[in-house]
């Protein structure tokens, strides 16, 4: 493609590549090919000053700007990322961070960049789609060697897309998932309070709490103690029935005074909560704190404020918040952890990530965005071993200045109750896997399990890829809903990448295609394919599933559906017809590679029953725990250790005992 180039100063007059004058400034970009396609690198000068929202626009000369069917990934608040669709160009919401579109046999991808000054995004204008560079800085006039857009192409979409995060991956020095290391705190079963209690969250209730899971025999492994614990003198003022709107309102407009609990609500103070937690038979316990200290800042002159007085500053939304400078932010940020690892804590979530306009016009917004997110991610690492879930921080400054951290939400807050919000996050948590979970582990965030949709939301955890932990309130955990996603120690099958949709799935909005809406994922050599039906007038939908679809190569395959327990072998080529007939149906289908001999699909209790599988050798199998095991074979098959077994078909479900590490099948 070729461009033209605009420049926005300060003053406001934007000029034309053909009007840069020595008064105005000079821009240039250069292009330089790589294995995908090719990466746009941008210098510009503007003595004036760069406008602070817009410094150098590009836009591409030779793309339609309407009738190519497109779908973009677009960030619709300071925090939350979400797919679009359209045909038009001009349309494009203002601050959209990749865009995937088809080209007769080709595909066609354009990611902007954040690199360490200046943050590029994609939007629609009048004749078509530019790309809109900017540092969020007053008084910034240069702008050298900034990589800010990589354009791809490639005959499959999601392939591209990896091919194309890669690249960015190598330039901008941000690594990719597989380069992450999870800690393995998130393998397990966890619980937040913050659905659960909100501003009622107290020491008596966690205790409460963590006696159901005892009562009810659920091995939660850790509890993050969220939102609403601290020392916020203005939470105190709130009527305990505070409607959940204006409740959040309320919080996101109070300052911290202190990095201690609420002397009413915490009277022993955090040590002793955690300390109780972990006596209750919680063994490890997170804190919660936004970026801020709290959501609008510290109280100046406050005991939080005079700890931290040398690397705050008054922000430019009118709060104290941390310094926009590497030495600051690293003060900051460790000073807070290594309080919360005073008092016993195993990790933190750290919120409230995309802050940055706290910074507009004091730093440019990559050098801030590097500062913060390097800092956050030293502090969890010296303090916790990493153990860190980055939470509202999918802004691409955000999500392209995390030098080690594992772990990001992937979309809003988890609504109870909420039909029509199920199917609002299962697009974004689904969708956001094709770009921020290509570098991070996507937490799908916390869910209820007696929800209307438990059952749904516990198989979206199970196959996301990232952490489970519920949010239960008291008195309403359900054990039944939370086995299929985890072993009867509450380790979890975790799967092995961020789950995304199938290829067929990218082009159309599945609330309105009438078609079935399918995620893929994968756990060691078995393809996962879940299917919903999100249609939103609640209408029938139809589809096939495929082992090609988890990403499978072609060829000849075992399956088995989860929920009716239909299975069978399908030769290269062939899939499975499938119709859900309404919004309550959905499907799980694992593909294991078949050769004629007995397959083994793990514990049919699970979601991810193959997890249960720890090695399989001349069939022998070692298995995590005993269960309901269950196999596929055209021959009968005797399985050693089993103390019951039904064989229906091609089926045969063995029941061995919990203890038992490793089975014979003859």
């Amino acid at each position: 493609m070729n461009y033209r180039i605009f420049i926005d100063s300060q003053s406001g007059v934007s000029y034309a590549e053909k009007q840069f004058s020595a008064t105005v400034g000079t821009a240039t970009i250069c292009k330089e090919s790589n294995s995908v396609g090719y990466a746009l690198y941008l210098d510009a000068t503007c003595p004036e000053g760069f406008g602070t929202d817009s410094a150098v626009r590009i836009r591409p000369t030779d793309l339609p700007a309407t009738g190519i069917r497109f779908m973009a990934n677009e960030q619709y608040s300071p925090w939350w990322c979400r797919p679009t669709w359209g045909d038009d160009f001009t349309a494009l919401p203002d601050r959209v961070y990749e865009i995937l579109w088809q080209d007769g046999d080709h595909w066609r991808v354009l990611l902007p960049l954040c690199a360490d000054t200046f943050k590029a995004v994609l939007r629609g204008c009048e004749n078509g789609l530019e790309l809109v560079v900017t540092a969020n800085c007053a008084g910034i006039t240069d702008c050298t060697n900034q990589p800010v857009l990589l354009y791809g192409e490639g005959d499959e979409p999601l392939k591209l897309l990896h091919n194309v995060a890669a690249e960015a991956s190598r330039i901008l020095h941000c690594p990719l998932r597989a380069e992450r290391e999870c800690h393995d705190l998130f393998n397990w079963l966890g619980w937040c309070s913050w659905d659960a209690f909100q501003i009622r969250v107290t020491h008596k209730k966690l205790l409460q709490k963590a006696a159901e899971f005892k009562e009810k025999g659920i091995p939660v492994h850790y509890a993050i103690i969220d939102d609403m614990w601290a020392d916020v003198p203005h939470l105190a003022e709130l009527p305990p029935d505070i409607e959940f709107g204006p409740q959040v309102c309320e919080m996101h407009a109070s300052p911290l005074r202190d990095f201690e609990g609420d002397p009413v609500r915490f009277p022993k103070g955090m040590r002793a909560a955690v300390e109780d937690l972990k006596a209750a038979g919680i063994p490890k316990v997170g804190i919660w704190f936004p970026t801020t200290g709290y959501w609008y800042g510290l109280i100046p002159d406050s005991p939080i404020h005079n700890a931290l007085r040398d690397v705050t500053m008054m922000g430019s939304e009118g709060r104290i918040v941390v310094k926009p400078d590497p030495t600051s932010a690293k003060a900051f940020y460790d000073t807070l952890c290594a309080r919360a690892k005073s008092w016993g804590a195993d990790m933190v979530k750290i919120d409230n990530q995309g802050f940055y306009n706290n910074h507009k016009n004091i730093a440019p917004i990559g050098q801030a965005a590097s500062a913060a997110q390097s800092a956050i991610d030293a502090a969890a690492n010296a303090h916790f071993d990493g153990a860190l879930i980055n939470c509202m921080g999918m802004p691409s400054e955000c999500m392209y200045h995390r030098p080690t951290s594992a772990v990001c939400r992937c979309s809003g807050d988890f609504m109870p109750e909420n039909r029509a919000w199920f199917s609002r996050h299962i697009l974004q948590t689904a969708y956001n896997g094709l770009l921020q979970g290509e570098f991070y582990v996507n937490d799908w965030d916390m869910w209820w399990t007696d929800d209307g949709q438990a059952y749904k939301n516990s198989l979206c955890r199970a196959i996301s890829g990232g952490p489970i932990y519920v949010s239960d309130t008291l008195g309403r955990s359900r054990p039944e809903v939370l086995r299929p996603v985890m072993f009867s120690d509450g380790r979890i099958a975790r799967c092995d990448r961020s789950a995304i949709p199938t290829a067929d799935c990218l082009m159309e909005n599945p609330t309105a295609s009438g078609k079935i809406f399918k995620i893929q994922n994968a756990y060691k050599s078995a393809g996962l394919i879940a299917a919903f039906n999100i249609d939103e007038e609640n209408r029938s939908t139809a589809g096939t599933v495929s082992p090609t679809d988890a990403g499978l190569p072609n060829g000849r395959y075992a399956y088995y559906e989860h929920f009716s327990g239909a299975c069978g072998i399908l030769e290269a080529g062939e899939c499975i017809s499938l119709t859900l007939a309404d919004n309550d149906e959905f499907r799980l289908y694992t593909f294991l590679p078949y050769d004629g001999s007995p397959v083994c699909f793990g514990n049919a209790e699970m979601f991810i029953g193959v997890g249960a599988i720890t090695k399989e050798e001349n069939g022998a199998l070692s298995l995590y725990e005993g269960g309901r095991i269950t196999f596929l074979s055209e021959s009968p098959i005797t399985v050693e250790g089993a103390t019951a077994q039904e064989t229906n078909g091609l089926l045969t479900i063995a029941t061995v005992p919990l203890e038992f590490r490793k089975i014979v099948i003859k």
